[in-house]
């Protein structure tokens, strides 16, 4: 690419200063916050039977306030994007963990109201949309490019993590104990905050300075500026990738038990277990993918996403009493479906450093927009006693995403101008 030149091992453009133990801790403060992002996402898990037996919710009620939160999420992006670009990526990722915990606490003062609950719920989506797009570039900023790849996989496995805690949690209180749960998730964020503030470098100064100079150059740091030149067809690039990668996971991993209980037969049981190893698998994948993206260069996971689409054919060839091999394979496909650790490194490379504050969550959520249109689409279009086309379509768009990813620019050991 034009304007890229070869950077030193310490390509560090926030807290140069800092001791190595510092910056640990500075990491471990956007640690704690992401993983209570990941979390905020169990709240339905927790208050959904509260919300039908005690509040009188119905279904279509519960589906409702959880898909405003989606919409939230997208609108999040771009607000706390622009947010940072304007204030910093510190003093933006604590105001969205403040809200994260404010919000997440407001149904309490009426929890039967149903439109309560969406307002809040929708208020919490739009401060979980800002937490990738803020938290992937302030690692990236922290830390040399030779690190940010295993560091961004670290967070992203963050999301397998918190689930898996969170399943853990819920079966320690109980259904019944919904405030105790949601307290699991109010009060955390607020303790990531305190530790952001005290630990993270504060990139205020480093951000007017970008905006000034952008000014000189009669540019405003935006995403129409952002979009320019070959700009324009990597973001649009990174959002079709991001898609494929939604689309592709969500087809298969929600309804990958449906098809082994509806179309193969198996129990509940057996099902769960198979699909548990698909957790596992993606735990260790994204360190993997995310250490080969520091070593051998970030393109080098799509041999990754490639290997999914690959996986998911191989799921639909194996019969009901290969039980052993569906596990292999569960294992395999979600190492695989870990070829997205280092995004948040990559992501936060490919555009200018004055855009940081920018490219990283709307190259992400971005695609997840793209897929909260494209699935249910292809969803409507198929029956629970024949999920084949679901499959077919992951398979597809995860090889599909490894040859959008092999046009896409390399960025380690690089920087743009």
């Amino acid at each position: 690419m034009e304007n890229e030149v070869k950077t030193q091992d310490n390509d560090i453009v926030l807290g140069k200063e800092l001791s190595l133990a510092r910056r640990i801790l500075a990491f471990l403060s956007i640690a704690v916050i992401y993983f209570f992002y990941c979390y905020n996402f169990m709240i339905g898990t927790f208050t959904k039977v509260a919300m039908s037996e005690e509040f009188h919710f119905s279904l279509t009620q519960t589906e409702q306030i959880f898909a405003y939160m989606t919409i939230g999420t997208i609108l999040g992006t771009f607000l706390f994007g622009k947010i940072s670009s304007k204030i910093g990526k510190k003093r933006t990722l604590i105001i969205i963990a403040i809200a994260i915990s404010v919000t997440t606490a407001i149904p309490f003062m009426a929890p039967e109201s149903f439109l309560l609950w969406t307002v809040a719920r929708t208020i919490t989506g739009i401060a979980l949309g800002g937490t990738f797009g803020t938290a992937m570039p302030l690692v990236a900023d922290m830390f040399p490019s030779k690190y940010r790849g295993k560091l961004a996989a670290v967070v992203t496995s963050l999301f397998s993590l918190a689930m898996m805690f969170g399943g853990w949690v819920y079966g320690l209180l109980g259904e019944s104990n919904w405030q105790g749960l949601m307290y699991t998730a109010i009060i955390p964020p607020l303790v990531g905050a305190v530790m952001a503030f005290i630990f993270i470098p504060d990139d205020y100064k480093m951000t007017k300075e970008l905006n000034e100079k952008s000014a000189e150059e009669g540019e405003k740091i935006g995403y129409l500026s952002m979009y320019k030149g070959k700009y324009l067809w990597i973001g649009l690039g990174v959002i079709i990738l991001s898609a494929c990668n939604f689309t592709a996971y969500a087809a298969f991993a929600n309804n990958s038990t449906a098809y082994l209980q509806n179309s193969l037969g198996m129990t509940a049981a057996v099902a769960g277990s198979i699909y548990a190893m698909q957790g596992i698998g993606q735990t260790f994948g994204y360190l993997f993918w995310g250490s080969m993206a520091d070593k051998f260069g970030r393109k080098v996971p799509l041999i990754g996403i490639a290997l999914s689409g690959i996986g998911v054919f191989l799921f639909t060839r194996l019969t009901s009493n290969q039980v052993v091999l569906f596990q292999i394979l569960s294992v395999f496909i979600g190492f695989n479906i870990g070829f997205s650790g280092g995004w948040g490194a990559y992501y936060s490379e490919l555009f200018p450093q004055k855009y940081r504050a920018l490219s990283a969550g709307i190259s992400f959520n971005g695609g997840y927009l793209i897929s909260s249109i494209v699935l249910p689409v292809v969803a409507g279009r198929t029956s629970v006693d024949n999920l084949m086309p679901l499959f077919i379509l992951a398979s597809a768009v995860f090889v599909f995403g490894a040859v959008v990813w092999a046009f896409l620019p390399e960025t380690l050991n690089k920087t743009k101008a």
